[in-house]
């Protein structure tokens, strides 16, 4: 039985070259979540794939894939958005190559999930439009986490239940994805120390709509704060380090 031609929005995640002429190509697609394909003779395309298989890219892409294959067909590609200053400027690349990473890891095939790709894209679009990318990061991460199902409980004390107030100092368990105040861990020996204003800032940045996520204005400790939780409790979700952290973290202590 011969494959239906699909379509679909999709960001480009991963390029590797096969063979003499093709690519193998990861993308994220609004329809279908994660879909791997291979772009037939790309790497000499002169119209169908040219300047469009770049990390990041966003596109309309024509796919075909059969029942007993794993593999999808890439057939034809328009370019929506190519996000072309994420490649120039390195600061950009390292924090929009974390949003990848996770993407990636987060992100399955046949699992299509509007909320992220919606996310993505507003990540994306905001680093190239030059915003802060460290805070574009940790908006992203805050609600990317909630989407996947690990939304961090930022409401009450884990172990005494106490509502969060400026009185207490507190700290955040990554392995629970919840905070501990001063008054049940002394000293806070144990846990990521948080101060109220990044405990509220994150909470406003669960609940805002997307198109006024933006809004939000992040820096000093609070940014530093906010970071060090978004990494640590992704590293304990996944049981794994997001390599893209290494170069981006730079830019932070800068």
């Amino acid at each position: 039985m011969a494959a239906q031609a699909r379509e679909t929005d999709a960001l480009v995640l991963n390029c590797t070259e096969h063979g003499e002429s093709d690519v193998i190509v990861t993308l994220f697609c609004q329809d279908v979540g994660r879909l791997t394909a291979i772009a037939k003779g790309a790497k000499k395309s002169k119209r169908r794939f040219v300047n469009k298989l770049e990390l990041f890219s966003f596109l309309h892409i024509t796919y075909e894939l059969k029942a007993n294959r794993s593999l999808a067909f890439f057939a034809d590609a328009e370019l929506h958005t190519s996000f072309l200053r994420l490649r120039q400027n390195l600061e950009l690349y390292s924090v929009a190559s974390v949003i990848r990473e996770f993407l990636l890891i987060g992100v399955r095939e046949n699992e299509p999930d509007t909320h992220i790709f919606r996310l993505s894209l507003w990540a994306l679009h905001s680093l190239d439009r030059q915003q802060p990318p460290m805070t574009i990061l940790a908006l992203f991460l805050i609600r990317f986490y909630d989407y996947v199902g690990y939304r961090p409980d930022l409401q009450t004390c884990a172990q005494c239940s106490s509502l969060i107030t400026s009185e207490h100092r507190y700290s955040f368990d990554t392995a629970s994805g919840r905070i501990v105040c001063s008054a049940c861990n002394p000293h806070l020996k144990k846990g990521l120390p948080l101060s109220h204003g990044t405990i509220k800032m994150l909470r406003s940045a669960q609940d805002l709509p997307l198109e006024r996520l933006h809004r939000l204005k992040i820096s000093g400790s609070i940014l530093h704060e906010a970071i060090s939780l978004l990494q640590g409790y992704g590293n304990q979700l996944f049981q794994r380090d997001v390599v893209s952290w290494k170069i981006a973290r730079k830019f932070l202590r800068r």
